[in-house]
């Protein structure tokens, strides 16, 4: 169960360096954590563990009923009848420039794992750490808009949730991080409408 995970988190992360499409990134984030719920199984009591991911499922619909509304109103607008497309269309320079950024942040993260293994935490946890904070920064550096950036910080507290789990093992922790993702997702929610977002998930 926890190679799985961790694999799903390595996926889902990087993709939401790489991909643009708001729909998308927000499906690699949900499932983030619902993954990171199942690692957090290891360190926490489930019950404790599924209060993760029912506010991590919130979080998701704060931020789809936000970029849904954002992305109507730009489109009304336009005057333009046409529904947004789920599929972004990303230029192949900049599609191959993500990629390469995430596998050469994601090397440095998998290297910093294993000459620097984090205090009193499983290896592989360790590693899906360093990846999922790696990755959550390179998404702050390269987002353009505040939906993406948002998703990038609240990639980096989920890391730092997996981590701090292995100190703090109770349910306050889980409720003071919970408030954390909440203010994100409201900050995104103020933020969005007033900088807009189309269905490529840009400005």
């Amino acid at each position: 169960m926890t190679a799985p995970a961790i694999v799903g988190l390595v996926i889902t992360a990087s993709l939401i360096v790489v991909i643009r499409d708001w729909r998308l990134s927000l499906a690699a984030l949900l499932g983030q954590y619902v993954l990171a719920g199942l690692l957090l199984t290891r360190l926490i009591h489930p019950q404790v563990a599924l209060t993760k991911v029912l506010i991590g499922d919130l979080v998701c619909v704060v931020l789809y009923l936000t970029a849904r509304l954002a992305s109507e109103g730009e489109e009304a607008a336009e005057d333009s009848p046409r529904l947004p497309s789920i599929r972004g269309e990303t230029s192949l320079p900049d599609f191959a420039f993500r990629l390469l950024a995430a596998l050469f942040v994601g090397l440095a993260a998998y290297s910093l794992s294993t000459r620097y293994p984090l205090p009193e935490v499983p290896a592989d946890i360790g590693f899906a750490c360093y990846w999922l904070a790696s990755q959550g920064l390179l998404v702050l550096m390269l987002a353009d808009e505040p939906l993406k950036a948002g998703m990038g910080l609240l990639t980096l507290i989920t890391s730092f949730e997996l981590f701090y789990s292995t100190l703090e093992r109770s349910l306050s922790v889980v409720g003071f991080l919970g408030i954390a993702n909440f203010l994100v997702a409201l900050a995104i929610a103020y933020l969005t409408p007033s900088t807009g977002i189309d269905a490529k998930g840009e400005r």
